[in-house]
């Protein structure tokens, strides 16, 4: 609670501020205007509430629920919201696990144990990613809000991924899907299919385009906002004919190319879920087994891999930003490599 005192004097009125927060020591400060007065207060409890500190030392602990409050005002909700949803998730897995602790008296065998028994529900790249926030929460309390914390999270082992899986459409495979897809009710899911096929963008990124990133002309899409870095995307000519497709007569630069003007905030965020339902009865009715919209992406990098397409140029065609991403399509070669090594069977003969 904030209040706020008139004092009156010969030489006109002061103001005394105070303020009481759970959890925290009461702060009084006394101003000569009543604006000053409202503006203290209101700074003040915004800065205890976010889990802050008011002087000139900083305490040596935090609760930990405070110091995730803190984080996500002040670090989750600058990132782009897949990412913010995301942490919002671990977030809440972590609030329950360390509940009524400080950060101090969370230890190397406190999160272990968090570890085993959250992989009990959850796979290892969700344990990965709820350790990567708990340990950038110690990093920016440490760096940033001057508390002398230990992360915890150094010392732990960290569950490892398992191997990325790899499902690609057979060239049968995807004329059938698409000749289905062009059955569909939802109108553009064919020339979606299609230019995930010819382009190898991720799903919400071909599904949120919007005109103003396509330049026919120079037969680029510019994808500004990505999972990982911007990058330009080039079209074959294939592509080219699947956008005027769709293309209006009436292209105002920021309409969007798939979607509806007005959409859901849960489509906003995950524009690809607009052609969810329909892609997954297209693939139930094409009866391809195992197959998911992501391995429309793994398709066209597969493919273009066998065409001649070298890894540096898979790897910025795709947006990957380690060469590790690509380095799992090279399997693909192998009959390639053996081609090339038969040239040479008669050699010293």
């Amino acid at each position: 609670m904030a209040y706020i005192r008139t004092v009156k004097r010969k030489k006109g009125a002061i103001y005394k501020a105070e303020v009481r927060l759970t959890g925290h020591d009461p702060l009084y400060q006394t101003f000569d205007r009543l604006s000053d007065a409202q503006r203290w207060v209101e700074d003040t409890e915004g800065i205890l509430r976010s889990g802050g500190y008011i002087g000139d030392v900083a305490p040596d602990d935090l609760a930990f629920d405070k110091a995730l409050d803190r984080y996500e005002m002040e670090v989750s909700s600058q990132k782009r919201p897949n990412t913010k949803t995301r942490e919002i998730h671990s977030a809440n897995a972590l609030r329950k696990s360390f509940a009524g602790l400080s950060l101090k008296e969370i230890a190397p065998a406190r999160v272990a144990a968090f570890r085993d028994t959250r992989l009990k529900t959850v796979g290892p790249s969700t344990i990965q990613k709820d350790l990567a926030l708990l340990s950038h929460l110690y990093t920016i309390a440490r760096t940033e809000w001057a508390l002398d914390v230990v992360n915890p999270v150094a010392s732990i082992r960290k569950p490892t991924k398992p191997d990325g899986r790899l499902r690609l459409l057979t060239k049968d495979e995807a004329r059938h899907l698409l000749e289905i897809c062009k059955k569909s009710r939802n109108e553009k899911l064919y020339q979606y299919v299609q230019l995930l096929l010819h382009t190898g963008m991720r799903p919400s990124e071909g599904a949120g385009l919007i005109w103003g990133q396509i330049d026919i002309d120079a037969r680029i899409i510019d994808l500004t906002i990505t999972k990982t870095r911007p990058r330009r995307v080039p079209l074959t000519i294939k592509a080219i004919e699947i956008i005027l497709e769709v293309m209006p007569e009436q292209c105002h630069r920021n309409l969007p190319v798939f979607l509806p003007e007005k959409v859901s905030v849960t489509v906003q965020r995950r524009p690809n879920l607009f052609f969810r339902r329909a892609f997954d009865n297209a693939v139930k009715k094409a009866k391809i087994e195992d197959f998911h919209m992501h391995d429309l992406r793994h398709t066209a990098a597969s493919y273009l891999l066998m065409a001649g397409v070298d890894l540096r140029t898979l790897a910025d065609i795709l947006g990957h930003s380690t060469m590790q991403m690509v380095q799992r399509y090279t399997h693909l070669l192998d009959d390639h490599k053996l081609k090339a090594v038969d040239l040479i069977d008669s050699l010293g003969l």
